[in-house]
């Protein structure tokens, strides 16, 4: 059976298994300090947190919450700065920080460490699954490194000033680099690079697979800037201070969290029109499910959790785990939500169940589509 099909099969037998819940604080697991990133591969039900100042990375089971740990050899230096992501067809993790300028590469099922040599200060990283490429961002050197998934080959591309965000749109194999020092965006395809002007300090960038438009959060400018076909076509107002942002592919919308004053600024895809949903205080990250069109923002103050219906732009703030939550991830086959606490002592991730609701059985088809086209 090929790669594809078994994670068709696999994405079949969960979503037939998957049952509704409400939500509530299922537990706690604890973690090393200063957690730096959060990913979930929803197919091996795992999920990861990168704790630089521990120089590891810490692998919780999804069904029993049990967690180990996975060292990351020894860096000459502590990095709070650093990003991870998956190729859930490969089961690999890679995680890098922001001073150590490697790309450390885990075998999901050894837990292994491979590492190899990046570019200076590398701070974000993305990975094109349907081609097995990595792309990480290196902030100095105005570069990203290009790497071989299956040679761990390196190539570089420059790019403009101070890239530290990247999104992928894996059918047009097209990556996008958000520039903070320049304010533009690199689009790096198969052929050529292009770069176009965006509003100031880019921090967040994602893209749209369908549609295949890419958005930026421009945080100084207090917008968002839409880029279409290479060029950009709209900037649309958002709240203050805009950190992130998340796009429910299907519905066409597109999640922005105001760090200042709370509040996330929902923009309709077809139309750039916008409306404001309120949040908890100093939301600064976003994750979607999109199966049952719900949005969720981690709160870095007081109750860390809201949930916003993606059908009535409702929202409800929840879980009571103190201050300090950080990033918040969702695993929609299992309808978890999980958010990583920062704290000098005691760090922990929170695991959450998923709002209620079902997914409409086209869904399933469409999720298909891309898994068997990679056979």
């Amino acid at each position: 059976m090929t790669p594809g099909k078994k994670l068709a099969a696999l994405l079949t037998s969960t979503l037939v298994a998957t049952f509704s819940f409400g939500q509530s604080l299922l537990t706690t697991v604890p973690i090393a300090n200063y957690p730096q990133a959060l990913a979930v591969n929803a197919f091996t039900n795992r999920i990861y947190v990168l704790e630089e100042s521990a120089n590891q990375v810490t692998e919780i089971d999804g069904l029993t919450n049990a967690a180990v740990t996975i060292p990351l050899g020894t860096n000459s230096e502590s990095s709070l700065n650093g990003a991870l992501a998956i190729n859930p067809i490969t089961n690999t993790i890679y995680a890098v920080d922001g001073v150590n300028n490697h790309l450390s590469i885990i075998d999901g099922v050894t837990q292994a460490v491979t590492q190899i040599t990046v570019g200076n200060a590398p701070v974000a990283l993305a990975v094109n699954p349907s081609t097995n490429t990595i792309y990480i961002a290196n902030e100095v050197d105005n570069t990203v490194t290009v790497v071989n998934g299956k040679t761990l080959a390196t190539t570089t591309v420059a790019v403009g000033t101070g890239p530290t965000a990247m999104a992928i749109d894996s059918s047009q194999n097209k990556v996008y680099v958000a520039n903070f020092s320049s304010s533009t965006v690199t689009i790096i395809d198969a052929k050529s690079t292009s770069t176009v002007a965006v509003g100031e300090h880019p921090v967040a960038i994602a893209v749209n697979r369908n549609t295949h438009t890419a958005y930026t959060v421009n945080r100084e400018a207090n917008s968002v800037s839409v880029i279409t076909s290479g060029i950009v076509t709209g900037t649309v107002a958002t709240g203050s201070v805009p950190v992130r942002l998340a796009i429910n592919d299907l519905t066409d919308q597109i999640y922005v969290v105001n760090i200042s004053g709370g509040g996330v600024t929902v923009i309709d895809g077809k139309t750039n029109s916008t409306i404001s949903v309120t949040a908890g205080a100093q939301p600064s990250s976003v994750a979607i499910d999109e199966l049952r069109n719900k949005v969720y923002v981690q709160n870095g103050n007081g109750p860390s959790l809201t949930v916003i219906d993606g059908k009535t732009n409702t929202s409800t703030t929840l879980g009571n785990i103190s201050s300090g939550a950080d990033i918040v991830a969702v695993d929609v086959l299992t309808n978890h939500v999980y958010i990583s606490t920062a704290y000098p002592t005691g760090s922990t991730v929170a695991v959450f169940s998923g709002a209620n609701g079902t997914f409409p059985a086209n869904l399933l088809d469409e999720m298909m589509g891309p898994v068997n086209g990679l056979n």
